[in-house]
């Protein structure tokens, strides 16, 4: 058995891009550097780790059976997320933390009820997960600054808008390979086209009222780019190493694009 399956380490390579990238874009932003920040990244990193674990654990008890193992690893793991965000309540005084982990929390209930019903794979299953994960950025930004304020809002906005993308794109991209599943390649191509018309005109409009600006729009360029290359000219393969490493690469961009958007608003 191999170390992360020991563990129990999430293998989801996406969640823990939206996890970091979301986390460093609030961390940027805020521009300033702590240990609070150092305190804030253990616990997110130790609560989404106890994810895993407590899923497993979850879906063996609805089943009837214990898994002792991944319940320890589930407390332990969650045990040392609140340890390391402790300090920031009760010595710091980030009271809204609460707040936002309150909240996580919450969405990690959703996540659990769905994936016992087998719906966590949703599209409104995946986006919940997603808001859930992007928690980062906003508390990354709190913690820096110390004081709520509306950028902190607007990072988990667009780290939303953003992550969703990749939702829509690669139901699309599964559904365009499988030639007996025509129905659903329509139904994800619609959907694809709505969602990334929805958030291009949504993003101009917020670049033209000012409320935004231009790097906001290139930030979400690459990701919309691709989707609308896949409905005009669609791939019937697809290579998981090469996704994976575009995605990476987009993610790249969308972090220091969107960064520079509040660096210059």
């Amino acid at each position: 058995m191999t170390l992360r399956a020991r563990l129990k380490l999430p293998k989801e390579h996406g969640a823990w891009a939206m996890l970091y990238v979301s986390f460093a874009l609030g961390a940027i932003v805020s521009a300033s550097p702590s240990f609070r920040l150092l305190l804030l990244l253990f616990s997110v990193t130790f609560f989404f780790i106890g994810r895993e674990p407590f899923l497993m654990w979850y879906r063996a008890r609805n089943r009837g059976r214990q898994d002792y193992e991944a319940r320890r690893l589930a407390i332990g793991y969650f045990a040392l997320a609140g340890l390391a965000s402790m300090p920031l309540v009760f010595f710091y005084h980030l009271y809204w933390l609460a707040a936002v982990g309150l909240a996580t929390i919450l969405l990690l209930a959703v996540n659990a009820y769905q994936a016992l019903r087998h719906v966590d794979r949703t599209i409104g299953g995946e986006i919940i997960g997603i808001a859930g994960l992007t928690l980062t950025a906003p508390a990354a930004y709190y913690v820096s600054r110390g004081a709520f304020e509306a950028t902190a809002l607007w990072l988990w906005l667009l780290c939303v808008l953003y992550f969703a993308s990749s939702v829509f794109y690669v139901k699309l991209r599964i559904n365009t390979i499988n030639p007996r599943r025509e129905a659903a390649r329509k139904q994800a191509s619609w959907r694809c086209v709505a969602y990334h018309t929805f958030l291009l005109a949504a993003l101009f409009g917020l670049t033209l009222s000012g409320s935004l600006n231009l790097f906001a729009l290139a930030a979400f360029l690459p990701v919309i780019l691709r989707s609308f290359w896949q409905l005009a000219s669609p791939v019937q393969q697809v290579n998981l190493r090469r996704l994976g490493w575009l995605e990476v690469i987009y993610s790249i961009v969308f972090l220091i694009l969107t960064a520079q958007t509040f660096r210059t608003v």
